[in-house]
């Protein structure tokens, strides 16, 4: 095809998918509006977040500059990108509460990812047309699914991290371009942006979801030991005779060991892993190797520069060491992290397996496609272009300079060292395939949490990778058999869009009935004792909180599901002219700034701490009121601070 016919043809179906997601943006936003019933409230883990933006929007507004940033600088369980687009919108003029913008904002960046894929897949293949088919490929597959309408509609982050990770997977396609020729000891050229845009992407990515970031790095470091294999044991050659011998040797055997048997330990035994004291002898010891790694490839910096595969270089440089340089600087952020890692959730069987379940009535749901057969076949399609690529390309070696090893062991690795290795690994389509499918395989393997969410970020960078495919087997085959695979892909593209128009279907009329949109659910019942007790609370109340369904004791109690909502709530009843702050030891030094007391717990009777603690600051609480709600379950009193 003609470049200028590409050309109109791809503005066409660019537009026809722009149109697409832009229907889809006015539905999906009409069912949050008329459909779902609780609008105001978010669940648990956005509760938690927003009520955290909500504090340091009332900090900057009271110029209170460093104790309003200094969330954003720990940020130990949610990174700071998304709650510093949270803060924005708050502070932005407009009508619509803040739970509304921000589910709004999940919407964008879901929409943001169809013209992502018409740029980056037209960057790819050369081909506007083929872009703009794959971005409405994506969006039929994708949007008709088990859980991605819900998604779309909550301040969830699995969105945010769907539009960030397609252009990730465009920054490593770049690098894998740019350094496919380059041979150990060499460099991309000077003015080249590619190691800036991987250093933006992926640190997006990271400070999107720390888990995100962290797994993906383990899946880009393993493609790299396949791809690289001599250069990785040159390297590792030459980290043992200069550095790692004796007992540095042993103490990275043990603590890489025991990072990497957590996720068997959490399986296999009964121990509980999920003490500070371990988390604490854990940090300190991967810190320690951290600083000694790091200080080996500063000290032999020249000498790496030789032997190291190009492209890692890029990567621990400019995107990995940053990101692991912020995560221990917190303490906190790493025990999080192990904390995420002890969770054991078994709602699928599997990730990779939950992509091509057929649906069910199972809930939650186990099943990702609500077509799954479009998905299996269009798979297996895919699996047999590259595995006929493969065939092409497979006997292509590329060969190492041959070196001699002094000693037994150091023989062997320059045995290892002097092989041939196939070339077709550096291709950078191959590269960022293998990427995406350990990236499932990882998450897979490592995450006990088992939740069917954690299995739909990586969606639309799977789908446009596979599709990609399907240009390349056009590419290499000979002119009768072009017209044979691209009509088995505008197959698959019309299988997909059919989707469009029938049940459930974007066009269908029974796209509202049969879709979930709600992630909240419909249940407004549950949430009654939150918003009648926010009643209560004084717009203009300056409430120090002691809210005990937050403490470890009362996490079996039945008010514990209502935890964050009462924070939330309460915090919208006073964000403009009030206070309400949850009380900290460590925090909060005095209670200076606060004129009234909140107390929401499974009892009335005020637990020993509470009265201790103000106590402790020459405070006395005196009762303004007490409510116990019909249920039992709940109980609100507000007190004034007297103090002595």
């Amino acid at each position: 095809m003609n470049r200028t016919l590409d050309r109109v043809l791809g503005i066409l179906f660019g537009l026809l998918a722009l149109f697409a997601t832009g229907v889809m943006i006015s539905k999906n936003w009409q069912a949050f509006l008329e459909i779902c019933p609780i609008t105001d409230l978010l669940t648990w883990d956005e509760n938690i977040r927003l009520t955290a933006v909500y504090d340091q929007f009332q900090d900057y507004r009271d110029g209170k500059i460093w104790r309003a940033t200094l969330p954003f600088l720990e940020a130990a369980t949610w990174p700071p990108l998304r709650p510093i687009f949270s803060l924005l919108l708050l502070a932005s003029p407009g009508e619509w509460p803040i739970t509304w913008k921000d589910s709004f904002l999940g919407l964008a960046f879901y929409a943001l990812c169809f013209p992502s894929i018409i740029y980056i897949v037209s960057r790819i293949s050369g081909s506007l047309l083929f872009g703009s088919l794959v971005s409405i490929f994506v969006l039929a597959l994708s949007l008709h699914t088990s859980e991605t309408p819900a998604y779309s509609l909550s301040s969830m982050l699995e969105t945010q991290g769907m539009f960030i990770l397609l252009w990730v997977y465009w920054g490593l396609y770049k690098l894998y371009d740019s350094v496919k020729d380059l041979k150990p000891g060499e460099s991309l050229p000077v003015g080249s942006k590619v190691a800036a845009l991987v250093s933006a992407v992926l640190i997006l990515l990271f400070f999107t979801k720390y888990p995100y970031g962290l797994l993906l790095f383990i899946s880009i470091f393993l493609f790299e030991l396949i791809s690289r294999f001599p250069e990785w044991i040159g390297f590792i050659r030459f980290s043992v005779k200069v550095h790692y011998k004796g007992i540095r040797l042993l103490f990275l055997i043990v603590v890489v060991l025991l990072v990497l048997s957590l996720p068997v330990l959490r399986v296999v035994t009964d121990w509980n892993l999920d003490q500070r004291s371990f988390k604490k002898v854990l940090y300190f010891l991967t810190v320690l190797l951290f600083l000694d790694f790091n200080y080996f490839l500063y000290k032999n910096r020249k000498d790496l520069g030789e032997i190291s595969p190009p492209s890692i270089k890029i990567l621990y440089l400019y995107a990995i060491l940053p990101c692991f340089i912020w995560l221990f600087t917190n303490l906190d952020r790493v025990m999080s992290l192990v904390n995420a890692q002890m969770i054991v959730n078994k709602f699928v069987r599997s990730f990779i397996l939950s992509l091509f379940e057929s649906p069910a009535d199972k809930f939650p749901a186990s099943h990702v496609f609500s077509e799954p057969w479009i998905f299996r076949t269009f798979f297996l399609f895919s699996l047999s272009a590259i595995g006929y690529w493969l065939y092409l390309n497979g006997k292509d070696k590329t060969s190492s300079p041959q070196t001699k090893g002094e000693g037994r062991i150091d023989s062997l690795l320059a045995k290892l060292q002097n092989i041939s290795w196939p070339k077709f690994l550096k291709d950078p389509l191959f590269a960022i395939t293998v990427i995406v499918f350990l990236q499932y395989i990882v998450i897979d393997a490592s995450t006990g949490n088992k939740q069917l969410r954690h299995v739909f970020y990586p969606l639309p960078a799977l789908l446009t990778i596979l599709s990609l495919w399907s240009f390349r087997l056009i590419q290499i085959s000979e002119k009768n058999r072009k017209f044979i695979f691209s009509g088995v892909f505008l197959f698959f593209l019309l299988w997909a869009s059919s989707l469009f128009v029938r049940e459930s279907g974007l066009f269908s009329q029974t796209y509202f009935s049969k879709n979930q949109f709600c992630l909240k659910g419909f249940d407004t019942a549950v949430f009654e004792p939150a918003r009648e007790f926010a009643k209560e609370i004084d717009p203009q109340g300056k409430y120090v909180a002691f809210n005990m369904f937050h403490d470890e004791e009362n996490f079996q109690t039945p008010g514990r599901i209502l935890a964050s909502e009462f924070d939330l709530l309460f915090r919208q009843k006073t964000v403009e002219k009030g206070k309400y702050r949850n009380d900290s030891k460590y925090k909060w030094k005095s209670w200076d700034e606060f004129d009234k007391a909140v107390y929401v717990g499974p009892s009335c009777e005020l637990p020993p701490k509470v009265l201790s603690r103000a106590e402790s600051l020459g405070i006395t609480l005196e009762p303004i009121k007490e409510i116990k709600h019909p249920t039992g379950d709940y109980c609100f009193k507000e007190f004034r601070l007297i103090r002595k």
